[in-house]
């Protein structure tokens, strides 16, 4: 936790490369653009929730995604434990693509910026709101098995935020090869498996627990078993 405060607020250095990498935050601009038309052209809605509850949700799952990044348990150069998927999957699950992506870039961006550990990378961000934002389109999208639906989501988000998000945005900052990025993918892939088994816990938990008159997908779970 030494890093915690020590660097925080410190705006020239976290986003000192926005004027050498521009095109970072131009990738930004047009990803949280199709996030906001994904949005409101979304038709379907995982809930019930009003403004103000959907508000409070996603400042929750904000500051959980933070924590996840930040307890980020660095166990050795190729190995890190971290649970930055999960919080992702539980927001997009329970508010949809939109919010889901909204919830975990905001984490990101704020751990960025209170605890930072270098410059800031948009497009890392981006990665990680992909958590939030794919399961919830799958899960809004489809219909099918719930846990054929997280493995899915979790597949999906593997080979698209490990081999071309951070493999882009860490390629660009720090100019690595694609050779030296594979090194790091089966402690990755390790861990991606490990979120993935504690999402389908929760998918089987959170149903039971959760008001049905606020969470749509509760109620056509169960019109869908009985039938």
């Amino acid at each position: 936790m030494s890093n915690l405060l020590v660097n925080a607020f410190d705006f020239a250095k976290i986003f000192g490369n926005i004027g050498k990498r521009w095109y970072y935050y131009v990738a930004l601009v047009v990803f949280i653009a199709f996030i906001v038309v994904f949005m409101l052209k979304s038709k379907k809605d995982r809930n019930s929730l009003s403004s103000t509850q959907k508000l409070v949700y996603t400042a929750v799952f904000s500051a959980l995604s933070f924590v996840a990044n930040y307890f980020t348990i660095k166990v050795s150069d190729l190995f890190q434990i971290s649970f930055v998927a999960t919080t992702g999957f539980v927001a997009g699950y329970l508010l949809g693509g939109g919010l889901g992506f909204v919830s975990s870039f905001i984490g990101d961006l704020i751990c960025g910026i209170v605890a930072p550990f270098g410059a800031y990378n948009p497009i890392i961000g981006i990665g990680t709101g992909l958590w939030g934002f794919i399961p919830g389109v799958i899960f809004t999208s489809f219909k099918g098995n719930d846990y054929l639906k997280t493995a899915i989501s979790f597949i999906v988000c593997f080979f698209l935020n490990s081999f071309v998000v951070n493999t882009l945005g860490l390629s660009l900052m720090y100019t690595m090869t694609f050779e030296s990025l594979l090194v790091l993918l089966p402690g990755k892939l390790a861990v991606v498996a490990g979120n993935c088994v504690i999402s389908c816990l929760l998918v089987a938990i959170l149903p039971r627990v959760l008001p049905k008159d606020k969470f749509n997908f509760i109620q056509e779970n169960q019109k869908s078993a009985s039938t």
